[in-house]
């Protein structure tokens, strides 16, 4: 199959689940049950002193789903779902090379783009992510996040990770639906996820290779276990089958959906580390300091009442300023020095009023920013 023709039958797939939005909670795609499985159950992995974000939980819940919305009318978004990552014969060889430049190179970029880039969308993502928190924007980094957790998902769908993706190479034509649609959406209030430790990944597409390739190895069982289910139904897509077929896979689905969870949460706590590690209103705990990070600034509490305590670290000299909202600089608190500091600032004092204000660190090659909020 050419990856023009892998095109047209994957826009007939969606198709499909487009209209499978209309119908009945049972016959939902893993996009509404899987993906919001995940939405619903990623914070509980994140640690304290970043769990503020639990404050957006019914945001990223309820836009789960929005980059399947956008299949429909925004270019260039289908690919980011899938990759069809047994087409390339460096995968199973163990030299694919994870970048996408060196890749279209080699293949030509339609054939790339063709193929899928879902583990370069969960990197974009995640980029997006880390600027969004070093401006401190949260509720655009809640978006940002349900769109994590939808790539993230997809990437532990195993067949969406594979060029025989419903079952065309197998004569199983329709095992997508089957699978992460009816009989997920009939048996996914039997699963459970628990709380685990986040895990910081210095680079989220490798990431993202490393748990489609686990996600890969879970294709062979799956169809397997569609053989096997039809096989106990005698021919028939009934309730045994189904039934049958929930028993064979629900090991590994369990373990694709608290995977796709964890690596959510993990993602989402790199992306706030490589951001600074800036203060989540509304966590349970104080950021903790690194003394032996090299480059840090961190601004707290906020919102601020009385005394705003402004940590930094970083190679001086070093200066520490505190802008409103207009650009304006309305106090200088340290100029011409080396971290590892401690500042503070109390906006009363110096006439500052409620609202939001910036703390700037500035230094040789380094301009970090962190919002607060000032109350009366």
């Amino acid at each position: 199959m050419t990856p023009t023709k892998r095109t047209a039958n994957r826009q007939l797939v969606a198709v499909v689940a487009l209209l499978g939005l209309l119908l009945p909670a049972t016959a939902w795609t893993w996009g509404s049950v899987g993906h919001r499985y995940i939405a619903a159950r990623y914070s509980q992995h994140l640690p304290a002193y970043v769990d503020g974000l639990r404050l957006y939980d019914s945001t990223v819940y309820d836009h789960v789903n929005d980059p399947d919305t956008r299949k429909s009318y925004t270019p260039g978004e289908a690919e980011k779902h899938y990759i069809d990552i047994d087409w390339y014969p460096g995968f199973l060889a163990g030299t694919l090379s994870h970048d996408r430049a060196t890749l279209e190179a080699q293949y030509g970029a339609s054939v790339v783009t063709d193929l899928g880039v879902l583990p370069w969308a969960i990197g974009e993502t995640t980029a997006a992510l880390t600027a969004q928190f070093q401006a401190q924007s949260w509720s655009a980094a809640a978006l940002t996040i349900a769109d994590l957790c939808h790539y993230v998902g997809d990437a532990n769908q195993p067949l969406h990770c594979t060029v025989n993706y419903n079952g065309y190479d197998t004569g199983q034509n329709g095992i997508h639906s089957r699978y992460e649609s009816t009989m997920l959406g009939t048996y996914v209030g039997q699963l459970s996820t628990p709380a685990m430790s986040v895990t910081y990944h210095a680079d989220a597409v490798e990431a993202a290779f490393d748990v489609i390739g686990a996600s890969w190895a879970n294709v062979a069982p799956l169809l397997a276990a569609d053989f096997a289910a039809l096989d106990a139904a005698g021919g028939s897509y009934n309730s045994t089958y189904y039934a049958t077929l929930w028993d064979l896979t629900r090991g590994f689905t369990q373990a694709r959906l608290d995977t796709a969870t964890v690596l959510t949460a993990s993602l989402v706590y790199s992306a706030w580390q490589d951001a600074g590690r800036p203060t989540v209103p509304g966590s349970s705990a104080e950021v903790p300091w690194e003394p032996g990070s090299l480059v840090q600034l961190a601004a707290g509490p906020s919102p601020c009442r009385d005394v705003l305590t402004v940590r930094f670290a970083g190679t001086g000299p070093l200066s520490v300023e505190v802008f409103d909202v207009r650009g304006a600089r309305v106090a200088r608190l340290a100029d011409g020095v080396s971290g590892p500091g401690s500042v503070t600032w109390r906006p009363g004092a110096a006439g500052a009023g409620p609202g939001l204000y910036f703390v700037r660190l500035r230094g040789p090659a380094l301009n970090l920013v962190r919002r607060v909020s000032v109350i009366g």
